[in-house]
């Protein structure tokens, strides 16, 4: 009886001013009271007065900083909060103990927070949180918010900072531009100035990550606001800044489009980035379909995800990668891609200045950027297409010569994956395993809804060549990044499968990654996130050898490769694993790899994350090399080579 006249009492001490909102909550919470429904009680008991609009949002009396950050989430139906925090975040971290329906997702690197966001973000479709700390969760975090900022995906980076109250003393971990950090590498940044603007700036940042092209946004809050009690603060609903994004070109631009496509007689259709984050795979393989077109995946070096069907006959690789199709060109079309992401700058044009080129992209800041474009198309990828595609089947059709060029098309999809088999099969058996065959094995393993996020630098070769890729629903999809930030892939993977609980997720990264990344895999151990985690471990920084010895000085004269290799001691990367709390296991002879990946998969059915680690052989100029520069600081001895 006690515990029903609690709430009523506290209503009755609410409404007479005797408490405030704050202590009304923690009434009801100690009463036994979720969280959750105490939350809902206050807000019907307190609404914005005059309120006449079907989502006039909540007004929160008494609450603090921290406690307004917890609610505005709530609100905004955010689950997770991925984070590393410290002294200055308390009073957030303490808003959460009662708040159940929030989940603090704790990492042992503001990197990897930061990448578990981005993962979960990308999976999701919309902006994930995170919460860091202070300076030097900043600088931490920095490289994860890049790769986010080129991939254009929605983050709010929230950081706490020391409180006003001691800055410009030089406090400890104080900084006094601190949110201006990031700056190159956020959509937006701001220093919250008062506690009761609080949920006024998280509604902001939250708004402006999905405004296109989208990125990170970064807050950051100060000790005492987090902690300061506000009289009153409002807390709009997501439904009152929502970004529309699904916007089509002009019908007299789509026209245009149509007709040089239809007039072409030799065009190339290439997928960009954009397809992975906004769809639109669908219609450009009818598209293809109705011109007996190739369709090509980006540059390799724009580390595109593969977001074309790679079994459609009209895939043909990728562009530049995949050499002498088509012959000539007289027509590219860049659908959502950046034309180009490049490491050097080519000594001829990659698109001959006389082939009419067509760029669609929904960032107005990468059209014609780097190449002149015939016709410049802004817009969501699938609406464009969604447009093209309808535009098209009203046409009369060249149908002869759409279908020879259909016959190509076709012949040299089935021949490149011919060759493609021809090259695995010759490699099959060789000692320590090749990539060719590791990529051919996780092909057939893995189940064709699987979502693999990929982190390799020179081993990408054959996740691309071998790898089937099926986009859509339930197809296997591939996530990758293009910022070039090591330590991505783990964390992203674990934000991966938190999105796509119901699917299988493989991580594919080179050794380097993963020490890059490694703290992450505590993460996944705790939240107990079922993940496979597969090394294609070539004991070198390979891409560090392969750009010496293209640069044709001492160390491709003398086998000397700088900073490459790996060995010398050997990493032991599954007993690292076990140190975090996951199983795995070492191959590197072929016939032992089946077996090893089965045990791998079966493990994360089991709802377990698992670490497969595979030697496989070096490639490339330079790859017998084991030289590094020897010398012992113990023994006193110097470099001797």
């Amino acid at each position: 009886m006690a515990t029903e006249l609690a709430p009523r009492e506290s209503i009755r001490a609410l409404l007479k001013g005797e408490i405030s909102r704050r202590s009304f909550l923690s009434r009801l919470i100690a009463s036994g009271m979720a969280a959750p429904t105490a939350a809902a009680i206050l807000g019907s008991v307190s609404p914005a007065a005059g309120a006449s609009h079907p989502h006039p949002g909540r007004t929160l009396r008494g609450l603090t900083g921290g406690e307004l950050m917890a609610e505005f989430l709530r609100g905004w139906e955010i689950r997770y909060v991925f984070g590393l925090g410290g002294s200055e975040e308390v009073g957030f971290l303490d808003a959460l103990v009662d708040r159940t329906d929030l989940h603090y997702v704790l990492a042992l690197h503001e990197g990897a927070a930061v990448a578990m966001a981005d993962g979960y973000a990308r999976s999701q479709g919309r902006p994930a949180f995170a919460n860091i700390h202070s300076l030097a969760g900043t600088a931490n975090a920095l490289g994860a918010m890049v790769n986010a900022f080129k991939d254009r995906i929605p983050l709010v980076v929230t950081v706490g900072r020391q409180s006003t109250t001691i800055r410009g003393r030089n406090a400890f971990l104080e900084a006094p531009d601190l949110h201006t950090l990031p700056a190159d590498y956020a959509r937006w940044t701001w220093d919250v100035l008062r506690a009761d603007t609080v949920t006024e700036a998280l509604r902001r940042a939250f708004l402006v990550s999905q405004v296109p092209p989208g990125g990170p946004t970064f807050l950051t809050l100060s000790k005492d606001l987090l902690e300061l009690e506000v009289a009153e603060a409002e807390i709009l609903p997501p439904s009152r800044s929502r970004v529309e994004i699904e916007w089509r070109p002009e019908p007299a631009v789509v026209e245009r489009l149509v007709t040089l496509l239809v007039e072409s007689e030799s065009p190339l259709l290439v997928a960009g980035r954009e397809l992975s984050l906004h769809g639109g795979s669908r219609q450009l393989a009818e598209i293809a379909e109705l011109l007996g077109a190739p369709v090509m995946t980006d540059v390799p070096a724009s580390h595109t995800p593969i977001a074309y069907p790679t079994t459609h006959p009209h895939y043909g690789g990728l562009f530049t990668l995949d050499q002498g199709f088509p012959e000539s060109l007289d027509l590219y079309w860049s659908v959502g891609g950046t034309m180009f992401t490049l490491f050097n700058r080519p000594a001829q044009p990659l698109v001959d200045r006389r082939t009419t080129t067509i760029h669609s992209s929904i960032d107005g800041t990468q059209i014609g950027r780097n190449y002149p474009v015939d016709l410049a198309v802004t817009g969501h990828a699938a609406s464009v297409l969604d447009a093209v595609l309808e535009e098209l089947r009203q046409r009369d059709l060249p149908r002869d010569r759409i279908e020879a060029r259909r016959r190509r098309v076709v012949t040299h999809h089935q021949e490149r994956r011919r060759r493609l088999a021809a090259r695995a099969e010759s490699v099959w058996s060789e000692s320590p395993v090749a990539p060719e065959r590791l990529a051919t094995e996780l092909n057939r393993r893995l189940d064709p809804g699987a979502v693999v996020v990929s982190e390799l630098a020179t081993s990408d070769f054959a996740l691309w060549s071998y790898l089937d890729f099926t986009p859509g629903d339930p197809g296997r999809l591939h996530v990758t990044s293009a910022g070039g930030v090591l330590g991505w892939g783990i964390g992203a993977a674990i934000g991966t499968k938190m999105g796509y609980p119901d699917r299988q997720v493989a991580l594919v990264l080179g050794d380097g990654s993963f020490q890059f990344g490694v703290q992450a895999l505590w993460s996944a151990a705790r939240y107990e996130v079922p993940i496979a985690i597969i090394i294609f471990n070539n004991r070198a920084y390979q891409a560090n050898r392969l750009a010496l010895h293209r640069y044709g000085g001492r160390a491709a004269e003398t086998g000397k490769y700088v900073g490459s290799y790996l060995g010398s001691p050997e990493i032991d990367n599954v007993k690292i694993a076990e140190g975090y709390g996951v199983d795995g296991e070492c191959v590197s002879e072929p016939d032992g790899l089946p077996a090893a990946i089965d045990r791998c998969l079966q493990a994360v059915a089991a709802g377990r994350p698992y670490v497969l680690d595979v030697v496989i052989q070096p490639r490339f100029s330079g790859a017998g090399s084991t030289w590094h520069a020897a010398f012992s600081i113990a023994r006193r001895q110097p470099r001797s080579s």
